[in-house]
């Protein structure tokens, strides 16, 4: 600031720097040559008092003698008078009770050569715009005054915290670059156990009440404290928030300006770190307002059909009856996919509530007060969930931890299981103590439950849900609720490759002399379609009843076409796949359940490379890192098929595991991994994964996944006479060879396109390239589309990878 402007305003909020902005200019040895005076002005500062601490200030320096009463004329005079340049700091110009001074101000500085004006201010006075009219003039807003990364680290440094880079810059946007409260919030910062930043809201939230109680805030801080509750909030959501028009308006012009708030999508939004600070000052300072304001956004959520977050703000507002409505309407959806907010209402409603609700005593009796994911795979494993089995319904006895961890199988979750972490935390009593209407709804909420879990493709869980639906409704005497839990259970064991438990299953819902329910219409064919396909026998595929399908089973109809499909591309009748895909193209993905999602794009994966078009696999598998059965077979497979062999047998390492809750998918995956470890030249490894595959085969009797590779390469492991060929050899097996091509060998490519593959490596454009190789650039681009199709790519970075896998490239 050596050239130093007559006028410089910075006008910003309280913590902005302002004060220490100007010190430091005047501390740095750039102003050394000019005298400076600094008046800070307190709350309802007069003109005339201004003009008098001026002069005052004048007098301390040296520049004047005291006088009686000095005014606006006499610090004229002595200005008139001086020899030096001079610096006037103003701190405070928001205090003054008359801001017809702030022209007096600007003339001061116009009309004195010497005089460098500095005027700090928190909101907007005349000064800021007539000051630039008028004289040379600086001003200094909120960007220029936002606290930078690299100033961040010098703060971090001399706090003694250590940070790096990226984790500065996330705690800097996260109080929107608010100098004081990085200070606050770096102040209260650590490292974790975990090696993470974590900074505690305390300190930020008392800046923040410090900021809010400021006199020049009182208009603004209701509305800042609303517009934080929601979240994103758009300009529908301000009548909710504001009764008063007067309110809405003052929060339209903050959405649209403040910048304090990030806009995207006709949304605004509070940085996380600083709503966090501002919605901890209003739960503090005024609780009933912060109540009232979670419950009117949670009531609006639920209109919005966002249970999610309508449980979230109905929870804060500690709105019993609203969270009991909430979790009524959406029970299955928000305890499959938000179970630590179910688990956390139900701990926190009155007992008495929650014991009304059957589908929230079921919540808390059935599924809350265990690790059902992990109980689910032990009971699988143990063999309790088939039909004379009894599965244990509250905590399991220390005999059944061990028989389950001691069977002989690898049990998921052993440990938890053994040291008896699955016992109760929810239940107020035992089981079978509840209202007689709560009772009679737990069969048919357990079903339910379980579709949901069907449907959200965690298979595993939902064999386990209707299993206990059925077993529930058993007890109950409720036959028709057990013979529909009954034929779920065969479905859901199906899809898992479980086919003669499902044959179980399904003799055992034949047991009840009841009618079949809609459920059972639509699962009890497609549970046999599935069994027959598995075992390789021709089976006419079901079109399910459409009487059903408006009952919530229409994804079950969705799922028996997919299943139909697969069939179809291992028998080779491609053209049936093909019309069932464009069947679907209508299909809004987001709108799909999650089963229905992930076994279509396994279907297109798979059609792609039974089609031989491998870069179109490629481009479909791009994104899909998800750990979901149907995702892991097709990336395996597609691994394997482009001749990425170390990548299928990374994929395929844990193989085994799956087959003993999955046999489709185990299958599958052992199969894959035993061809792949044979082309790798291991062995020993093939040998042992194939013999594997053949026993679980045996076991279960699903032989579908023997025709996904290369019969040649089953054969060169298995040797005349094993156990193995014999399986080969014998119908439905014999004479059977996979649809899918030969895996990728580096000897297809050819000559020119090896040349134009090592080229690649260098980054530089195609028609680079083309002139090092004396080619068109059209040239070049065919043989680039050629690479990326037979090493099943879609981009050059990509390609590189896939070579290099298949030692095509030597770097």
């Amino acid at each position: 600031m050596r050239h130093l402007p007559p006028l410089v305003v910075l006008r910003a909020p309280r913590g902005f720097g302002k004060t220490s902005t100007v010190a430091y200019w005047l501390r740095s040895g750039a102003l050394d040559d000019r005298t400076a005076l600094w008046l800070t002005l307190p709350e309802h500062t007069t003109p005339a008092e201004l003009w008098a601490a001026m002069h005052a200030s004048l007098v301390s320096v040296g520049l004047t003698e005291p006088t009686v009463a000095p005014d606006r004329g006499a610090v004229d005079q002595v200005l008139r008078q001086l020899g030096r340049r001079l610096v006037v700091v103003v701190d405070g110009l928001h205090n003054l009770t008359d801001h017809a001074v702030d022209a007096e101000l600007v003339e001061l500085a116009q009309a004195h050569e010497l005089v460098h004006l500095v005027v700090l201010t928190r909101v907007d006075t005349p000064i800021v715009s007539i000051g630039p009219a008028t004289v040379d003039t600086t001003v200094l807003g909120v960007p220029e005054l936002l606290l930078t990364t690299a100033e961040a680290r010098l703060l971090a440094t001399r706090l003694g915290l250590s940070a790096e880079e990226e984790e500065l810059a996330r705690l800097v946007a996260d109080y929107a670059g608010w100098p004081a409260l990085v200070r606050a919030a770096l102040l209260d910062t650590r490292r974790g156990p975990d090696g993470r930043l974590v900074t505690e809201p305390t300190g930020a939230a008392r800046y923040v009440s410090l900021i809010l109680a400021d006199p020049e805030q009182q208009k603004w801080g209701p509305i800042v404290r609303a517009l934080a509750v929601p979240g994103p909030v758009q300009r529908d959501d301000l009548p909710v928030l504001f009764d008063d028009p007067e309110q809405r308006a003052a929060a339209e012009l903050v959405m649209a300006s403040s910048f304090t708030m990030v806009r995207a999508n006709g949304y605004a939004v509070y940085p996380d770190g600083l709503r966090t600070a501002i919605v901890e000052n209003l739960r503090t300072e005024d609780p009933e307002r912060y109540r009232e304001l979670n419950e009117r956004v949670s009531r609006r959520r639920r209109r919005q059909q966002r249970p999610e977050e309508a449980l979230r703000y109905a929870m804060r507002a500690e709105s019993w009856p609203l969270v009991l409505a909430i979790l009524e309407e959406n029970w299955a959806q928000l305890l499959r996919r938000h179970t630590g907010q179910v688990t956390a209402a139900v701990q926190a409603m009155p007992r008495e509530l929650v014991a009304s609700s059957p589908r929230l005593v079921v919540a808390r009796d059935y599924v809350l007060d265990r690790a059902v994911a992990v109980q689910a795979e032990a009971a699988l494993r143990g063999g309790l969930l088939t039909p004379r089995a009894r599965i244990p319904v509250g905590s399991m006895t220390t005999t059944q931890r061990l028989a389950l961890r001691f069977d002989g199988t690898p049990t998921f979750g052993a440990e938890d299981i053994l040291l008896g972490r699955l016992d109760s935390t929810l239940t107020s009593g035992e089981h079978g103590q509840h209202a007689p209407h709560v009772e009679r709804a737990v069969p048919e909420l357990l079903t339910q439950w379980a579709l949901s879990l069907l449907y959200d493709n965690d298979g595993v869980g939902a064999v386990y849900g209707f299993a206990l639906a059925c077993q529930e409704a058993e007890r109950l005497g409720d036959a028709p609720a057990a013979r529909e839990a009954a034929s779920a259970t065969a479905l859901a064991m199906a899809l898992l490759g479980h086919i003669r438990v499902a044959e179980m299953w399904t003799e055992h819902a034949a047991r009840f002399p009841v009618p079949p329910s809609r459920l059972e219409e639509v699962a009890e064919p497609l549970t046999l379609a599935l069994v027959r396909g598995l075992r390789m026998e021709e089976t006419p595929w079901p079109e399910p009843p459409q009487a059903g399908l408006e009952h919530g089973l229409a994804p079950l109809a969705a799922l028996s076409r997919v299943a139909a499909a697969f069939a179809d591309i291992l028998f080779g009748r491609l053209e049936r796949v093909r019309a069932e895909l464009q069947r679907r193209t209508g299909d809004h993905e987001g709108e799909q359940e999650e089963v229905v999602r992930a076994s279509v794009g396994a279907l297109q994966v798979d059609l792609a490379l039974a089609e031989g078009r491998i870069d179109r696999a490629g481009a479909l598998l791009v994104g899909t890192h998800g750990g979901d059965s149907w995702s892991l077979a097709s990336r395996a497979r597609h691994a394997f098929y482009v001749g990425a062999y170390a990548e299928a047998l990374r994929l395929t390492e844990q193989a085994a595991s799956h087959a003993g809750t999955r046999p489709r998918v185990g299958l599958e995956l052992l199969l894959l991994h035993a061809c792949a470890a044979w082309r790798s030249g291991q062995r020993e490894a093939a040998v042992d994964h194939l013999a594997n595959a053949v026993s679980i085969a045996a076991d279960t009797g699903v032989l579908s996944p023997f025709i996904t590779v290369p019969r040649a390469d089953l054969e060169a492991i298995a040797p005349a006479g094993s156990w193995a060929r014999e399986l080969l050899d014998q119908p439905p097996l014999a004479g059977t060879d996979t649809v899918f091509p030969e895996p990728l060998r580096a000897g297809q490519l050819s000559v020119a396109e090896m040349r134009v593959l090592r080229e690649l490596r260098a980054g530089v454009p195609l028609a680079h390239i083309g002139r090092r190789l004396y080619l068109s650039e059209s040239t070049v681009k065919t043989h680039v589309r050629r690479i990326y199709r037979k090493l099943g790519v879609s981009d050059r970075a990509h390609a590189l990878e896939r070579a290099r896998e298949l030692s095509l490239l030597d770097d």
